[in-house]
């Protein structure tokens, strides 16, 4: 038996050939422009879900953006506030610090006035005193009567004498 009979192999060669050929007709005609319709709908689904988050970048970007300008806008707004809060502290202070001193500085002056007051009217009663008690003496001493305005030069007299002597 032969392996190979060429009478054969021609027609076999023609009708596998015009099978083939058919075959590629027909899944050109009917599979390819599915597969091809396929491919285009994921290919134009693919692009799509790029566009898609193309545009939710740009936007998230644009929402960022704005983010930060209102976040260094209220920085901005914050550190004014916090300026203006610490020059108002410092300018009640100082007024604060300006009031406490006129306040004590008027205490003070009426303290010293008080105790000017205070000390020529001990003054003045102890000088009364000593010329009352002088003119006791000098009654005593002379047995007569001395009236105040003589007391009063008497005594003048002797603290003078007292104070230089």
């Amino acid at each position: 038996m032969e392996l190979f009979v060429l009478d054969f192999i021609h027609s076999q060669v023609f009708w596998t050939g015009t099978a083939f050929f058919i075959l590629l007709g027909i899944l050109g005609k009917f599979v390819v422009p599915q597969i091809t319709a396929v491919l285009d709908a994921r290919i134009e689904k693919v692009a799509g879900e790029i566009r898609g988050a193309e545009d939710k970048n740009k936007e998230a970007e644009e929402t960022l953006a704005a983010y930060t300008e209102k976040l260094a806008e209220a920085r901005k707004e914050a550190a004014e506030v916090v300026s203006r809060a610490r020059a108002e502290a410092e300018a009640l202070a100082k007024k604060r610090i300006a009031d406490v001193e006129a306040e004590l500085t008027r205490k003070a002056e009426d303290a010293r006035k008080s105790i000017a007051a205070a000390r020529d009217e001990a003054l003045r009663d102890v000088q009364a005193e000593v010329a009352a008690l002088t003119v006791q003496i000098a009654e005593k001493l002379i047995h007569q009567s001395v009236d105040k305005k003589t007391a009063q030069s008497l005594t003048d007299q002797a603290l003078k004498q007292g104070l230089n002597g």
